[in-house]
This record gives structure tokens, sequence and C-alpha cells, in this order.
């Protein structure tokens, strides 16, 4: 690193890293895992019998309002992924138009772990810790501390290293 660079940089303290770390994943992953919380949501139904939420993770659905009027909560299914259908009188999936989600469509609900994924953690520290590595963000990297050394070459427009883990708490594309 030269001088004129090494002067440039703003000292980071590691909880100010830590919370970089996690704004990362977070964005990465499309929502906020943990910890639980409960949240409201308004959409704008498309006529389909679907509508997903903004999580992956949901252990509780309080209500679904439609237009201002409260549903019962026999006229729609939710699954833990997000995933909010429509039924029928009789339970079944909404195959007439009288049962698709239209109009503007309240979901309160809950949602995120109790408590933070260890793998992402795990997955945040590794973040964190590249920042003190490699406080500008370059390309490549290398330290050496005692007997240990580490160093690193990012190819321009590479993801994270810890993709793997995250990509299975990251929304799909919902279209």
């Amino acid at each position: 690193m030269t001088a004129e660079l090494a002067t440039t940089i703003v000292p980071v303290d590691d909880d100010a890293r830590l919370l970089q770390a996690e704004g990362i994943v977070r964005g990465y992953c499309g929502w906020h895992i943990a910890p639980s919380r409960a949240d409201s949501v308004t959409v704008r139904g498309d006529g389909s019998a679907v509508i997903t939420l903004r999580s992956l993770h949901v252990t509780a659905v309080t209500s679904v309002t439609c237009d201002g009027t409260l549903l019962d909560p026999s006229s729609y299914a939710w699954s833990e992924a997000g995933v909010l259908t429509r039924l029928c009188g009789d339970g079944t999936l909404s195959h007439h138009r009288g049962g698709w989600w239209e109009s503007v469509i309240v979901v309160e609900f809950t949602h995120g772990y109790a408590q933070v994924p260890a793998e992402v953690t795990g997955a945040v520290q590794a973040i964190a810790q590249r920042g003190v590595l490699n406080p500008t963000g370059a390309s490549s990297y290398s330290t050496t501390d005692g007997p240990f050394s580490d160093s690193a070459t990012f190819a321009a427009g590479s993801t994270l290293p810890e993709q793997g883990v995250l990509d299975r708490y990251r929304l799909p594309s919902r279209a």
C-alpha cells in the first residue's frame, strides 16, 4: 500500500465493520433474516392466486386484509417460504376470478429466525475480517502476521466467497 493511499483510509472500528458486513449480507439476501419480528406489508394484487412476502422464514400470519376487508383465515394458506395462496370456499386452490388476489392487500405477519443461523454469522464475520485485511477493497491483497500470511486476488465483478452459504437464505427472483 502506498503512503498516499494509506492516508486516505478512514479508520473503521470492529463494530462498524460488522455492521457493514451485516448490511452486505442483508442486501445480498434481500431480507433481514433475524431476529424474528412482526411486520406489515402492503402489496397490490396482480390477479393471481399467489402473492409472495419478502421472507424465507414466516412463522405466523396474523391477518390479511383486502381493500379494507379482513379475510377469514380459511380463505388463504401461507407457507414458511413466504407464499400466500388464496383459497376457494371449499379450501382448495383458487381457480376462479373471485378467489384471486386483487386490489390492495395488507398482510400482518411474523418472520425471521429467533437467532441468527450460525452459518450466516460466520459469513458476516468473514466479510468483516476481509475488511480488516483489505480495507481499501483492492482487487488483491497480501498480509503477514508473524508466522501467518494470507493473500487473495478477486476478479472484477466476483461474487462473495460466502455466496454458497448465503444463497440458502437469499430470496429467489420473484417476478
